[in-house]
């Protein structure tokens, strides 16, 4: 099978499996057991670690034996490194074929990740999906997968003002692009929040829409702070992708979890049945059958969780779509670029409003076509495209300008100096 015919079909499936994954995400939050809705956003971040930590036993059973030869072919080529060295040195035409070599040799040599240093975007992901997923119970499934194109922007931002990384002009083209449509996908949850107002149990009005939206953009600057990690991790350290997935996903479940329990603990106040909770405790808050409000109710959501055979179902078969999402996007970049895996995210954000768009959804997860919404999605993908490099405008700007021939001279005739240059230092060598 080709390297092209493969890239298709992963492209497919990663497509597939990540639309999967939030349409499921939407079906599960919106499911009712013991007389309430399953709304534990943070119940969700455990599902979503244990499809992470899958990583771990897929990169022993696919990549062990890879490892193997790998390090045998390892020791042999050491025992050339002297002579490849000498000859190196004797031949000054190899020298630029030399470096990539050299630099393959750089990354073999980092120093392997201490496992404990990935809690940091273990916790990180905790607290970014954590919020994501209280945006996901506020808002349509559709605004919520777009309002993620603006991890573009943030990553940005943090890569320019404290990586402080080059950038080029396709993207300081692309951010005022992408920013343009997040604030028209957002404008336009905003505007037509009163259509869904009242569909289900937990009204979808303005105010809570809103609120969905901060969630969304806070918790893309949290996912732009952990991106900025794992590549100082990626750069510094020698890790394959699926371990760093794996083993955040491992400690990401166990902060998790311990927030759960502190959760459990901390009442946002108790209701009697007929008694509306405040603004901040209806939307941040979940209660049980009790009308009692915890930040998370880990023990009720088992509950429900046993108690609807939906749920029992859904469940596991996202933890498979969660891992299979994962593996695939590694995978992806490896066979392609993340170019390619930019392009297949956006195809999924449209799969997943295509859906939800259907007739024969449920009422409360049916949403209207708007015509804002579109362009906005527009300008997410245009600028998602033109930062990794698909539209390369700087090339036609600079292909554009006219030629300047006394430039063009200048750099010819400082070629040749460094050549001649390069040749007498040659001969007094060899003299």
């Amino acid at each position: 099978m080709s390297p092209v015919t493969i890239l298709i079909l992963l492209s497919v499936f990663y497509v597939l499996a990540g639309a999967c994954n939030a349409g499921f995400n939407k079906y599960i939050v919106s499911q009712i057991a013991i007389g309430r809705k399953f709304s534990h956003s943070w119940f969700l971040n455990l599902i979503m670690f244990i499809g992470e930590s899958m990583g771990i036993p897929v990169f022993y059973i696919l990549f062990n034996k890879k490892g193997k030869t790998e390090k045998s072919e390892k020791s042999e080529n050491t025992e050339n490194t002297d002579t490849e060295n000498i000859e190196n040195t004797e031949k000054s035409e190899n020298l630029e074929t030399a470096e990539p070599e050299q630099n393959k040799v750089r990354e073999e040599e980092k120093p392997e990740i201490n496992k404990f240093l990935l809690a940091i975007p273990g916790f990180l992901d905790t607290c970014s999906t954590g919020l994501a997923n209280i945006g996901l119970i506020l808002l349509p499934a559709s605004i919520y997968q777009m309002l993620k194109g603006s991890l573009i922007v943030m990553t940005f931002l943090m890569s320019k003002f404290v990586v402080r990384n080059k950038h080029i002009l396709d993207h300081y083209i692309a951010i005022p692009i992408s920013t343009l449509g997040v604030v028209l996908v957002g404008l336009s949850a905003y505007l037509n929040a009163d259509e869904n107002d009242n569909k289900d149990g937990n009204s979808s009005s303005a105010s809570q829409t809103l609120l969905g939206i901060v969630l969304m953009v806070i918790a893309m600057f949290i996912l732009s702070i952990q991106f900025c990690f794992d590549e100082y991790f990626m750069r510094r350290y020698s890790c394959h992708p699926l371990i760093c997935i794996g083993y955040e996903g491992v400690f990401g479940f166990f902060i998790n979890l311990f927030l759960c329990f502190i959760f459990y603990f901390i009442k946002c106040g108790s209701y009697e049945k007929d008694e509306e909770p405040s603004y901040f405790v209806k939307n941040m808050c979940t209660s049980d059958d009790k009308n009692e409000w915890r930040p998370e109710n880990i023990v009720f959501a088992l509950r429900q969780f046993i108690d609807n055979g939906v749920l029992t179902i859904i469940v596991p078969i996202t933890i498979f779509f969660m891992s299979t999402f994962n593996i695939l996007g590694v995978s992806i970049t490896k066979y392609g670029s993340a170019t390619t895996r930019s392009v297949t995210d956006n195809v999924r954000s449209f799969l997943v409003w295509l859906y939800f768009l259907m007739p024969y959804n449920p009422e409360d997860l049916r949403e209207t076509f708007h015509f804002l919404q579109l362009f906005g999605f527009i300008c997410i993908c245009l600028g998602a495209f033109i930062y990794n490099g698909i539209f390369k405008l700087e090339e036609r700007i600079n292909k554009s300008k006219p030629i300047n021939l006394d430039e063009e001279f200048k750099k010819d005739d400082e070629a040749k100096l460094i050549e001649s240059e390069k040749n007498n230092n040659n001969e007094d060598q060899n003299i």
